[in-house]
């Protein structure tokens, strides 16, 4: 924001899409090791060595993996997950719906959620991966 550039500009120069650009953003997920190099040469200093923001942080859990995947909590979030299992594109999905992908999209957030009469048709479209 500081340099007035587009999110996609900045994903571009630093060789990532933009999703995982505003993960970054989010902190939901950091860049790899292999990663970080461009993003210290891209900001002009190394934010995963300063001690205001705490020790250098990865991709990796500290824990053990997790045997179960949790549930989905929300439409949204199964939504997701059929997509990523179909290997589909929220704007595929939405396009078998008849809907905008932002409609999704608020879903997905948990800004919005589906009417009774779109609830009924995405459980159809998505009882199809259950059986």
């Amino acid at each position: 924001m500081e340099l007035g550039i587009f999110q996609s500009e900045a994903a571009c120069s630093l060789v990532v899409s933009t999703v995982t650009l505003s993960r970054w953003e989010c902190d939901k997920v950091y860049p790899t090791w292999a990663q970080q190099p461009r993003v210290v040469a891209y900001l002009g200093h190394d934010p995963f060595s300063n001690p205001a923001l705490g020790s250098p942080k990865g991709n990796e859990t500290q824990f053990g993996a997790f045997l179960a995947p949790k549930p989905p909590l929300n439409i949204g979030q199964e939504i997701v997950r059929h997509c990523i299992k179909m290997r589909k594109t929220r704007k595929q999905f939405a396009k078998e719906l008849g809907i905008d992908p932002k409609t999704i999209w608020g879903w997905e957030t948990g800004r919005r959620r589906p009417s009774v009469i779109l609830q009924r048709q995405i459980e159809k479209a998505l009882e199809i991966v259950r059986v």
